[in-house]
């Protein structure tokens, strides 16, 4: 049980960085840093046999990874709706006397 406890909190911790890296930064690469080191890791888990590619050992590593790079897109969208809602509120005022 404590093991499922410690893994929800680094999760949330993650998924908190990773979505601060991506609304902050204006280089998307910076908030696609977890989520490829998470679908890495996931690779070198299964394709160095530490793990048998089963399905009940793979489900997991793919709801992480789906769930990282969902997040990442999601908060990249809400990123470029908010910084062209600035531009065009910056153009609206410079076109009024």
């Amino acid at each position: 049980m404590l093991e499922i406890i410690l893994g929800i909190c680094i999760l949330t911790g993650l998924m908190f960085t990773e979505t601060l890296l991506s609304a902050k930064m204006a280089n998307p690469l910076w908030g696609g840093i977890i989520p490829l080191l998470c679908l890495g890791v996931t690779a070198a888990v299964f394709l160095g046999g530490v793990l048998p590619a089963e399905i009940h050992s793979l489900f997991p590593f793919i709801m992480v990874n789906v769930l990282f790079l969902g997040n990442w897109a999601t908060v990249r969208d809400q990123r470029k709706k908010i910084l062209r809602a600035r531009q065009q509120q910056k153009e609206a005022q410079a076109g009024q006397p």
